[in-house]
């Protein structure tokens, strides 16, 4: 639809509705329209989310997996060593400071 075209059919609509409800009728259809934007925008965000979640759930179902091994194994998983907290031959570092 080219400007002319526009113009035209504006002036037409100024015509049969009159200045008042020319104005009221442009105000909801702005309303409409900021809604419309709201809703897609609100969507659009959702399913960035969805998409997030889903890439991500791979490495969360991975570490459950992991999580669930060691649970089986007996091994308390505070405990593993390899941690910060553990020394490199295993022993926290607190006992191995004690033992010094």
């Amino acid at each position: 639809m080219d400007f002319p075209e526009v113009i035209v059919i504006l002036v037409v609509a100024l015509v049969f509705l009159g200045p008042e409800r020319m104005l009221e009728l442009a105000t909801q259809i702005g309303e409409m329209i900021r809604k419309v934007r709201q809703t897609w925008d609100e969507l659009r965000y959702q399913l960035y989310l969805e998409n997030l979640t889903a890439k991500q759930q791979p490495y969360t179902q991975q570490s459950e997996k992991i999580a669930e091994e060691n649970v089986e194994d007996g091994e308390d998983p505070s405990t593993r060593a390899g941690t910060s907290q553990d020394a490199p031959n295993g022993a926290s570092e607190g006992a191995s400071k004690q033992a010094d």
